[in-house]
C-alpha cells in the first residue's frame, strides 16, 4: 500500500499480537509516534484476555482518517507476533495479502495442550502468502543484553521485510520516534535493537 492510499477513508492497519510482559503496548506507542512524527493520523486499542503478565494481549494500530479504532476481520496489512499460540489466535483478522512477522518463541499456558512451535508455523504459514519468523529475543539478548528490547528488534525486522510500512514510515522515522518514548540508556538500547533488527530483515529478504 502506497503513502498516498492512505488519505481518506483508506487505512493501514498493524496487529501487534503476544503476551503481557512482551512490550506490546510500548511498541503500540513507537508505531504511533512515528505516524505522528510523519504527520499522519493515528489510533490505537488495546484488548486483554488475563490481567497478569503472560495473559493474552493484542494493539490494534489503524494510521490513516477514519472512526473505529479495531481492525475488521480480514483487514490486516501487517501482523507482528510475539508469541506463536497468540500469533495463531489473531489470523482470523488477516488475508492471504498480510505480512506476518512472528517472533519464534512459545509460551503455552499451563495446564493445557497446545501444539508445538513448528506446527503453529506451517499453520500460519499455510494462511498468509508471507510470513517471516524471527528469533528476535535471541537477537535483542545477543545485541543489548535485555530480552524486554525484542519487542524493537521485531519491528525493526519488520519495517525491512514489508515494503509498505517501509514507504509508509520507514527506519529513520522510527528512529527518530524512539526519541518520543525513551530517554538515556533505554533509548540507546533500544535504537541499537531497532536498526539491528533492520539489518536482520534485510538478509532475510536477500536469502528468500
Amino acid at each position: 500500500m502506497a503513502l498516498k492510499e492512505v488519505g481518506g477513508m483508506k487505512r493501514y492497519n498493524i496487529l501487534l499480537a503476544g503476551v503481557g510482559g512482551q512490550g506490546l503496548l510500548t511498541l503500540g506507542s513507537i508505531i504511533g509516534n512515528a505516524a505522528i512524527v510523519k504527520g499522519l493520523n493515528v489510533t490505537i486499542a488495546e484488548t486483554h484476555g488475563m490481567s497478569q503478565r503472560g495473559g493474552s494481549l493484542v494493539v490494534h494500530i489503524r494510521i490513516g482518517n477514519g472512526e473505529s479504532p479495531l481492525i475488521p476481520h480480514g483487514a490486516t496489512h501487517l501482523l507482528i507476533g510475539m508469541e506463536a499460540i497468540e500469533t495463531a489466535r489473531y489470523m482470523p483478522f488477516c488475508s492471504r495479502e498480510t505480512v506476518v512477522v512472528m517472533n519464534k518463541f512459545l509460551w503455552p499456558p499451563p495446564l493445557a495442550e497446545t501444539p508445538d512451535l513448528e506446527t503453529l508455523v506451517r499453520e500460519v504459514g499455510g494462511r498468509v502468502d508471507e510470513l517471516y519468523v524471527v528469533d528476535a529475543n535471541s537477537i535483542a539478548i545477543e545485541e543489548t543484553g535485555l530480552v524486554v528490547t525484542a519487542n524493537t528488534v521485531a519491528l525493526g525486522y519488520a519495517l525491512a521485510v514489508t515494503s509498505s510500512l517501509r514507504e509508509l514510515l520507514g527506519i529513520e522515522v522510527v528512529d527518530k520516534a524512539l526519541e518520543r518514548v525513551f530517554t538515556g540508556r533505554a533509548l540507546e538500547l533500544n535504537r541499537k535493537a531497532l536498526w539491528r533488527g533492520y539489518r536482520t530483515g534485510l538478509e532475510a529478504i536477500e536469502k528468500r
